[in-house]
């Protein structure tokens, strides 16, 4: 799962800046105003995925038959003591806005989803080196795995009162699947005396639907949940979206947002899985076994010696917020430029991202070129386009081209795409 992720990116969101006057600009900020009476969004579609870690290069090798593997080599300066590997996906089935008389009526559904992966890099070298490296030391192995997915439901409403444009958005929210990771402390270490393996666990994971688990080495993952069943019943949540801009003059517009205020409570098979305490693995003594016919399954013994207790608990989990300051600025009928800064909460934990971009408009299409900057990735360049047809326009933009061209050796890559009308 960890190299499939890290194969791309760490994408934000300037190209709806692209798209601000149609209802992909108000996922953004509500408060972006629209410029038609009737605006609509048929079949958007996101897919952002990224690592602030290095990317599979810089951590893996090939061998002669062409097979990749944690290379030990390159992993002591490459990796800080934690990496995320991140995922987000929306799929924006409908989207609707209409003017009456003074406000903007609008509403709509997706399906969202998001996972991050948090991984020491302790684990990696112990995956990679075994324990011969590390005897009397303690290394910190504990991953945390955090998966959301839900339906949402939003109406919301725009209203302009001079150079002011508001927004706001309430959801209703049905969660589909969850795993959330509460704790993820788990100490290796191997005793110098007679090289005895000890974990000092004190680890909670919850889920609903999405993770089932019968043992150690049974351990299964329900995609069912990332479909968009489960709209109308169980696992219920509330969240609201907020947003405003002010234009300056004709030229220039100011916009800021605070996204995904909310939280989910998971109550659809509902589970606790958790591990606390210090487990010893001492060795085997060969002599038992000695003419002996049956196997020796030392990974059996050494899972066997780890206690996991599971428990049926509702519990909650909160959205992952997006925090947004934006700005456009229109030089002439033709040139537009803009500006973002990101703030978004990924399972508790902080990502910023800087963006600036320059569009071209043509008489049918429109032409973008964006650059964004965030942790341990500097040189992210995507492009936007935009076909116009009367009031059908058709979007895509990408996130790092070279990210696409070269997966392996990038942390970025992303894509966007839909239909808008605007009548």
């Amino acid at each position: 799962m960890m190299v499939c992720l890290v194969t791309v990116t760490n994408a934000q969101d300037i190209n709806l800046l692209h798209l601000q006057g149609s209802m992909p600009g108000t996922f953004l900020n509500p408060g972006l105003s629209l410029d038609k009476t009737f605006n609509a969004s048929l079949g958007g579609f996101q897919l952002l995925l990224g690592t602030d870690g290095p990317p599979i290069n810089k951590l893996t090798s090939k061998n002669v038959s062409g097979e990749r593997y944690i290379d030990v080599k390159k992993l002591s300066d490459k990796l800080g003591d934690f990496h995320n590997i991140f995922f987000t996906n929306d799929i924006h089935t409908l989207d609707i806005g209409v003017k009456i008389g003074g406000i903007v009526v609008m509403g709509g559904h997706s399906f969202r989803s998001s996972a991050n992966i948090r991984y020491p890099k302790g684990l990696l070298e112990v995956a990679s080196q075994g324990n011969a490296a590390f005897i009397g030391q303690q290394i910190q192995i504990g991953p945390a795995f955090d998966v959301l997915a839900y339906n949402e439901l939003y109406l919301g409403i725009q209203k302009t009162l001079g150079n002011f444009t508001l927004g706001l958005k309430g959801k209703l929210l049905y969660g589909t699947a969850s795993i959330s990771t509460e704790i993820n402390d788990v100490q290796f270490s191997t005793n110098p005396e007679f090289y005895q393996l000890e974990l000092k666990n004190d680890y909670l994971i919850r889920s609903s639907a999405l993770l089932r688990y019968s043992s150690l080495d049974s351990i299964t993952i329900d995609y069912s949940g990332f479909t968009f069943d489960n709209l109308f019943y169980n696992n219920r949540g509330l969240a609201f979206d907020l947003g405003a801009s002010f234009k300056l003059d004709d030229k220039l517009t100011l916009s800021a947002s605070a996204l995904d205020i909310g939280s989910i409570s998971w109550d659809f098979f509902p589970r606790k899985y958790s591990s606390k305490g210090t487990f010893t693995f001492e060795g085997l003594d060969i002599v038992n076994y000695l003419g002996d016919t049956t196997t020796i399954s030392i990974a059996d013994t050494l899972l066997n010696k780890i206690n996991v207790t599971s428990e049926i608990e509702e519990y909650s989990t909160l959205l992952n917020s997006t925090f947004t300051l934006g700005g456009t600025y229109h030089l002439n009928h033709r040139w537009t430029f803009n500006a973002l800064y990101l703030l978004r909460n990924d399972f508790g934990f902080k990502r910023h991202s800087l963006s600036a971009s320059t569009m071209l408009k043509f008489p049918v299409f429109d032409l973008g070129v964006q650059f964004s900057i965030s942790k341990n990735n500097y040189s992210s360049v995507g492009l936007f386009g935009r076909l116009k047809l009367g009031p059908v326009s058709g979007y895509l933009s990408t996130e790092n081209i070279a990210g696409i061209i070269r997966p392996f050796d990038s942390r970025s890559a992303a894509v966007r795409l839909g239909i808008t009308v605007q009548i």
